[in-house]
């Protein structure tokens, strides 16, 4: 429930701040009658978002077996790259967002093309849905049970409110509040969140006899902390925790970190050239 609440709440907020950011500056410089634009773009987004959860989830349904095991593998790792990526971009291109929108929103009315204006909407929200769907399925691979099932729904939609209420509050006269705080924080426990999918994707593999377990169970903490029950859900979801992990996933889990590191690293000594 947490880490969907905390992924929805991002994810929304970024969709949000670029579609304020392009309706503030139509307003600005008087260019209002065109915001309706940025409503289509937005609102093909979302449906075609949708769409994209309706037929990655029949594809899903495709796959039985160790077959399943090995697909669900696939989305694991495919949302670990691209959750990474996000943070990792974000982290180096959140001050030059702003720009760049207003750069591609005076070329799009300079050659009277308002359509761009749809398809700027389009491209920033729907990116963000497609990313929201990949970790969605993520982190709910793990869920079957009813009660996390509806948590996980009143969770992902608390994500959305709040996001829509900050981003209303921050376009409505608290423009002056630095949001890098809150994309630092929410970046770090999104790799937390990465690094507990990429160790179940591997379990997937385990489960499918591709990847050895090397060890089946390096400890058992179930006792303490049951991963299906509360406190348990909590840190599996914000910290990828298992009662009983194998050193396989571990040892994946444990060398995600420094890779990010190593990442970033490299993403900056690139923008410094």
């Amino acid at each position: 429930m947490f880490g969907i609440f905390i992924i929805t709440w991002r994810e929304t907020l970024e969709a949000a701040l670029i579609v304020g950011i392009l309706l503030t500056y139509l307003k600005k410089i008087g260019e209002s009658r065109n915001s309706k634009y940025i409503y289509y773009g937005v609102i093909s987004a979302i449906l075609a978002s949708l769409l994209f959860a309706y037929f990655s989830n029949i594809v899903g349904l495709l796959f039985q077996g160790s077959k399943e095991e090995i697909f669900h593998a696939a989305i694991l790792f495919l949302a670990v790259v691209v959750l990474t990526y996000m943070v990792v971009w974000m982290h180096h291109n959140a001050r030059e967002l702003k720009g760049e929108l207003q750069q591609k929103t005076d070329e799009a009315l300079a050659k009277n093309r308002v359509w761009a204006l749809a398809s700027l909407a389009f491209i920033g929200v729907f990116r963000e849905g497609i990313e929201t769907v990949l970790f969605l399925w993520g982190l709910l691979l793990d869920s079957g049970d009813l009660v996390s099932y509806y948590a996980n729904i009143a969770g992902g939609f608390a994500g959305i409110g709040i996001a829509v209420l900050m981003a209303w509050l921050f376009f409505k006269g608290f423009g002056h509040i630095d949001l890098r705080i809150f994309f630092r924080v929410t970046g770090i426990l999104l790799l937390f969140i990465a690094a507990g999918m990429l160790s179940t994707g591997v379990g997937k593999l385990i489960a499918a006899d591709i990847l050895p377990p090397i060890v089946d169970h390096v400890w058992n903490t179930s006792w303490l902390i049951d991963e299906h029950k509360i406190i348990g859900s909590i840190l599996s979801g914000i910290l990828g925790y298992k009662a009983r992990p194998s050193l396989m996933e571990m040892l994946f889990y444990l060398l995600y970190f420094p890779t990010v590191i190593i990442w970033l690293k490299t993403q900056r000594h690139d923008l410094a050239q």
